[in-house]
């Protein structure tokens, strides 16, 4: 399941897991870009509540990498 995907769909415990390695512990090569990122935090904004923290940590992902 694309990652995408499964934030769309996942209870917060697993898109708070994922998110955490793909901001946080990936390597840079597979980082993923700004537009991804991007989409993802509004994701996490459509869905609320719980997902406002992830979607607070796309945005700081974002502000710290310059996009």
């Amino acid at each position: 399941m694309p990652t995408t995907s499964l934030f769309q769909t996942e209870p917060i415990a697993v898109c708070a897991e994922v998110l955490d390695f793909w901001l946080n512990e990936c390597s840079a090569d597979d980082a993923p870009t700004a537009e991804t990122v991007a989409q993802w935090c509004d994701i996490f904004t459509r869905r609320g509540g719980a997902f406002m923290r992830l979607a607070a940590e796309c945005e700081h992902y974002l502000a710290e990498s310059g996009a």
